[in-house]
Formats: structure tokens, C-alpha cells, sequence
């Protein structure tokens, strides 16, 4: 069976926008939860430095996947461009995946301490 390799590429990096779209508006969301709660939570500039960095990261991945969209794998030419495309490509979404894991952590952190200061509130409420 041949594969023609122009189709898959384009396919591969259509699937590669969405999740990197589905990081983005999960990201998007994050960082407006935080400010909401922004007077009730820990952490506050540190989850949203580390959020609007990870949607830096997904922002630059999603160019890189629409340029390297914009390239033909059978044009011989565009073979080194498209390499160092995903290259790009790779290592911002790795940026952004240890990102998320601090983001996570950090959340995390600021959850355990409000869950603390409303058990306090509430044994003093009693």
C-alpha cells in the first residue's frame, strides 16, 4: 500500500492543532478561574506566570503546525524547513506539558490551603 505522505502529514498536524487548541482554551479557562478566585487563593502571580507561559507555548506550537501545514512533503526543498518545524513544534508542547505538571502543582498547593481556611472558618463559625 502506498502512503501518500502529503495527505499524512496534514492529517497528523490537523489532530496536533486540535489538542493544542484543547490545551489553549483549557489554559484560557485556568487563568480566569484564578484571577476569579484571586482574593481566596495562594499562589495567585505564580499559577498565572506559569499559565501565560504554557499559553505562550501553545500559541507558538499552533504556528508552527499551521507553517509546517502550509509546506509539501514531497517538495524536497521543504523537507529541512519541515523538520525544524517539528522540532519547534516539540519542544514548545514539552515546555508546555512541565508547564501544566507546575501549574497542577501550584494549583494543588492553593486548593489545600483554602480547603484549610474554610475548615478553620467553619469550626469558628460553630
Amino acid at each position: 500500500m502506498d502512503m501518500e505522505l502529503n495527505k499524512y502529514n496534514h492529517r497528523k498536524n490537523v489532530a496536533c492543532a486540535c489538542a493544542i487548541l484543547a490545551a489553549l482554551t483549557a489554559n484560557a479557562y485556568m487563568v480566569s478561574y484564578v484571577q476569579q478566585l484571586g482574593d481566596h487563593i495562594e499562589y495567585v502571580d505564580s499559577i498565572t506566570g506559569v499559565l501565560a507561559g504554557a499559553l505562550f507555548c501553545e500559541i507558538w506550537s499552533l504556528g508552527t503546525v499551521i507553517a509546517s501545514l502550509c509546506m509539501h512533503m514531497e517538495k524536497k526543498e521543504h523537507h529541512k524547513k519541515l523538520d525544524m518545524v517539528a522540532t519547534w513544534t516539540t519542544m514548545s508542547m514539552f515546555n508546555c506539558f512541565i508547564l501544566n505538571i507546575v501549574a497542577a502543582v501550584l494549583g494543588h498547593l492553593s486548593m489545600m490551603d483554602l480547603k484549610e481556611k474554610l475548615d478553620g472558618f467553619a469550626a469558628t463559625s460553630s
